[in-house]
C-alpha cells in the first residue's frame, strides 16, 4: 500500500514539474510586448539572468534531485520572481499560476533576491575617475550645470504595518513605509542605493546615516576627487561642499538665484524619472507586503534589475509604452537646518550661480 501511494506520489510530482516547465516555456513563446508585460524585462535580459544565475551553486545547471524530483530550474524561479515583483498579485495567485506552493514560491524569491543583491555593487557602482569626466558631460546636457555626478533624492516604498515600532514607519502621508535614498546619474542608471530606513525619517538624516556621508570628506578620493565635483539634490537635503542645493524661496530671489535653481531642478529631474521608472516597472514596490526585514533586500533587488535594463533602448520603448510607468516624485520638503549655509559651500554655489547666469 504505502509503495503504491508512494508510486502515486511521484507521478504527481512529475506531472506538477512538467506543467511548471510549459507554464514558463508558455511566456517564452509570447509576443516581446507581452513577455514583458508580465515578466517587467525583455527576453534577452532574462536570458542573461538565466545563464548569470546558472553560474552559482544554487542554480548551477547542472541537473540535480531535489526531495525525489528535479530541482526547479533557475528560468522557472527567475520567473517567479519577476511576476512577483513586477505585480501586486498575491503570493497564492502566483504560486497557483506556476504549479507550485506558496512556501515553495517564498524560498525561490528569496534565492534570487538574494542572488540580485549579492551582485549589487558590480551593477550599481560609482562613476570611476576615468569615467568622471563622461558622467559630468553628461549631466551639462541637460541644463549646462556644472561639476555634476549625479542627483540624489528620497522615494517612499510602503511597506505592510510592522509588529513593532510602527509609528516610526509612517511617513508624511500618514503611511507606513521605508526610505529608499538613492543617486542617479544623466542616464536614469542608479549609482548608489540605501534602503531600509523608517518613513518618517528625514532625507537629510537618511544621508548623514549612509555611508555615502563619509565620502563628502576630503580624505576621500575615489568618489569625489576633487571640490570640483558634487552631487545636486533638492530642498531637502542641506547645502555642501559636495552636495549642491536651491537656494532658499523667501519671495525675494535674485535674477542669478533664480537662474541656478530652474537649471539645478532641470538637471536633478533625472532621478525623479529613475523612481518612477522603478516604481512603474517593478509594481511590488508601491506596496510591498512581506517581512519588515526582507524589504530592503526586495528593494535592492528592483534596482539591480533596473540598472540592469535601463540603458537598453528596448526595455525603455517598452517601459514608456506601458500605461503604469508614469509615478509622480516626491514633493520637496525643507530639510532641518537647510538655512545653516556653510561658508565653503556656500562660495562655490555662488560662484556656480554666477558662471550660469553669464552663459
Amino acid at each position: 500500500m504505502c509503495i503504491v501511494r508512494l508510486q502515486r506520489m511521484c507521478v504527481f510530482c512529475r506531472e506538477d514539474h512538467e506543467k511548471i516547465v510549459n507554464y514558463v516555456e508558455m511566456l517564452v513563446r509570447k509576443s516581446d510586448s507581452e513577455f514583458f508585460k508580465w515578466m517587467r524585462v525583455t527576453k534577452k535580459t532574462f536570458h542573461f539572468l538565466i545563464d548569470e544565475m546558472s553560474k552559482t551553486a544554487r542554480f548551477s545547471s547542472t541537473p540535480q534531485l531535489h526531495a525525489g524530483q528535479p530541482r526547479t530550474s533557475s528560468a522557472t524561479a527567475l520567473a517567479v520572481t519577476l511576476w512577483y515583483l513586477g505585480n501586486l498579485s498575491s503570493q497564492r495567485e502566483i504560486a497557483e499560476r506556476f504549479h507550485i506552493s506558496q512556501g515553495h514560491l517564498s524560498c525561490l524569491v528569496k534565492a534570487v533576491v538574494d542572488f540580485l543583491c549579492d551582485n549589487a555593487e558590480t551593477v550599481i557602482r560609482w562613476p570611476s575617475l576615468s569615467e568622471m569626466n563622461d558622467t559630468e558631460n553628461a549631466f551639462a546636457e541637460l541644463a549646462n550645470f556644472p561639476g555634476v555626478l549625479g542627483a540624489i533624492d528620497g522615494c517612499h516604498i510602503r511597506i505592510l504595518a510592522p509588529d513593532y515600532c510602527q509609528s516610526d514607519y509612517v511617513d508624511r502621508n500618514q503611511n507606513h513605509s521605508v526610505n529608499l535614498m538613492a543617486v542617479c546619474d544623466a542616464n536614469k542608471r542608479f549609482t548608489y542605493c540605501f534602503a531600509g530606513f523608517p518613513g518618517s525619517v528625514h532625507d537629510q538624516r537618511v544621508l548623514a546615516n549612509s555611508n555615502l556621508a563619509s565620502k563628502f570628506d576630503n580624505s576621500t578620493q575615489d568618489h569625489f576627487p576633487s571640490s570640483h565635483y558634487h552631487i545636486i539634490g533638492d530642498s531637502a537635503f542641506q547645502l555642501q561642499k559636495h552636495v549642491m542645493v536651491p537656494y532658499k524661496d523667501t519671495g525675494n530671489l535674485t535674477a542669478r538665484e533664480i537662474t541656478y535653481n530652474r537649471k539645478l531642478s532641470q538637471t536633478r529631474r533625472v532621478i525623479e524619472n529613475a523612481f518612477g521608472f522603478l516604481k512603474g516597472r517593478f509594481r511590488r514596490l508601491k506596496y510591498l507586503e512581506c517581512k519588515l526585514s526582507r524589504v530592503p533586500s526586495n528593494i535592492i533587488a528592483c534596482c539591480v534589475l533596473h540598472n540592469l535594463t535601463v540603458c537598453d533602448q528596448t526595455e525603455m520603448e517598452l517601459l514608456l509604452n506601458d500605461a503604469d510607468c508614469d509615478v509622480p516624485g516626491e514633493c520637496d520638503v525643507p530639510a532641518p537646518g537647510t538655512s545653516r549655509d556653510v561658508g565653503t559651500a556656500k562660495q562655490k554655489r555662488d560662484h556656480i550661480a554666477d558662471m550660469l547666469l553669464h552663459q
